[in-house]
C-alpha cells in the first residue's frame, strides 16, 4: 500500500477494424487534479512491468498508424455509477493520426440510457428498464471518417433524466477534461486543455440537460455545439447564447464557433428548435448575413454540405431515434471533428 491509499482504474479496449481484446488493471496515484488512470503499454504480446497488459490480434499485419481503439475508464471528476461501473467511454479513430489539430467531442446521451446502451447496438442497462435502441457509436464514427477523439460521459444512469448533477457544478467539466487528457497521455503526447483546438459538446434526445449548465459554464473553451433532437431550450439558453455569437461570428466573415441543429416533428423538440432558428435567422438577417448560415426542412438525411455549414438549423422528417442512428458519425465529422 502506498501511504495507506493504493487506487485501481480498469480500462477495456476494443480496436477497429480488427477484433483486439485487451485485459487491464492500472495502478493509479494521485495527482493535482486528482487520480486519473494512464494507458503504460498497448504493443501486442508484450506484458508491461508495470501494469498486466494482454493483446490478442487477429492478424499482424503492418501498419503505417495504429487502429481504431474504444476505452472505458472511471474518472473521479465524473458521475457516480452503480456496480463499479465505467463513468466515461472514449472512441479514438483510426482517421485521428492524420489530423493536424488535437479535438475532444463529448457526446452526451438522452432519458433511460447508459454508456452502453447508447454506444452499442442497444443493451438492457439494468433489469429496471427496458432494452434501448443503441446507436453503434464506434462504427459510426469510423464509417463517417471522423478525426476527433470522441467522449461520452456517464449522465443519468438509466433514469427517466439525462442531468449530470456532478459534470454541471461550478469548474467541474474543466476538472473532467483535464483528468481524461491525463488518462490519455501517452495518445496525445501529453496534451493539456489549451492544446486542444477544439472542444465539442454534442446531445442527441434529452441530453440537452447535461449539455446546457455544461455549456454555461465552460463556454470559455467549448467551440462546437451539435444537436440532434434535442433542441428543448429557449434563446435566453445557454445555447441560444451560443447560436448567437455564432451568427455574429459568421455574419464579420470569422467563425470561430459552429453550431449544427437537426430537429424532427415526432421527438418532442419541434417548438423549442423553431423558435430557436427563427430568432438565429432574425438576428443573422439584421446583420446581412442569412445566407450564409443553412436552414431548411428536408425529406431524408442532409447531404455532407448541409451539415460542413459553420451554422445549420434543419427539420429532418424521419424518426427521433432514426436521426440518430444515421446521422451522428455524420454530424460529427462533417464538422470537421
Amino acid at each position: 500500500m502506498l501511504d495507506g491509499c493504493l487506487k485501481l482504474a480498469s480500462f477495456s479496449t476494443v480496436a477497429l477494424p480488427h477484433l483486439v481484446g485487451v485485459l487491464l488493471v492500472l495502478a493509479r496515484s494521485p495527482t493535482s487534479h486528482g487520480v486519473v488512470p494512464s494507458i503504460v503499454d498497448s504493443e501486442p504480446g508484450r506484458v508491461s512491468s508495470r501494469a498486466s497488459v494482454i493483446v490478442h490480434e487477429e492478424t499482424a499485419k503492418p501498419r503505417s498508424h495504429p487502429p481504431a481503439r474504444t476505452l472505458t475508464m472511471r474518472l473521479e471528476a465524473g458521475e457516480p455509477v452503480p456496480d463499479g461501473r465505467p463513468n466515461t467511454w472514449v472512441h479514438i479513430p483510426e482517421a485521428r493520426e492524420g489530423a493536424s489539430e488535437l479535438a475532444l467531442t463529448f457526446v452526451f446521451h438522452g432519458f433511460k440510457n447508459c454508456i452502453d446502451s447508447y454506444t452499442t447496438a442497444g443493451v438492457q442497462c439494468t433489469a429496471a428498464n427496458i432494452k434501448r435502441p443503441g446507436y453503434q457509436v464506434a462504427m459510426q464514427l469510423e464509417r463517417s471518417g471522423s478525426r476527433s477523439i470522441v467522449v461520452v460521459p456517464e449522465t443519468s444512469f438509466d433514469i427517466p433524466s439525462a442531468e449530470a448533477p456532478t459534470l454541471a457544478k461550478r469548474g467541474a467539466f474543466r476538472m473532467y477534461v483535464e483528468q481524461l487528457l491525463s488518462a490519455l497521455a501517452d495518445e496525445t503526447g501529453g496534451a493539456r486543455l489549451e492544446d486542444v483546438h477544439r472542444v465539442a459538446l454534442v446531445a442527441s434526445s434529452g441530453g440537452y440537460q447535461a449539455l446546457e449548465p455544461i455549456l454555461k459554464d465552460s463556454a470559455a473553451f467549448v467551440t462546437d455545439v451539435l444537436l440532434l433532437d434535442a433542441g428543448y431550450m429557449y434563446p435566453n439558453s445557454a445555447v441560444g447564447h451560443f447560436l448567437d455569437v455564432c451568427a455574429t461570428e459568421l455574419a464579420a466573415g470569422e467563425p470561430a464557433h459552429r453550431a449544427g441543429v437537426l430537429y424532427t416533428p415526432s421527438g418532442g423538440a419541434l417548438p423549442t428548435s423553431e423558435e430557436l432558428l427563427r430568432v438565429t435567422a432574425r438576428r443573422l438577417d439584421s446583420l446581412g448575413a442569412v445566407t450564409r448560415a443553412r436552414f431548411g426542412h428536408l425529406r431524408g438525411d442532409p447531404s455532407l454540405e448541409d451539415l460542413s455549414k459553420p451554422l445549420y438549423m434543419l427539420r429532418i422528417d424521419e424518426e427521433h431515434d432514426v436521426v440518430v442512428r444515421r446521422n451522428l458519425g455524420r454530424v460529427i465529422a462533417a464538422a470537421g471533428l
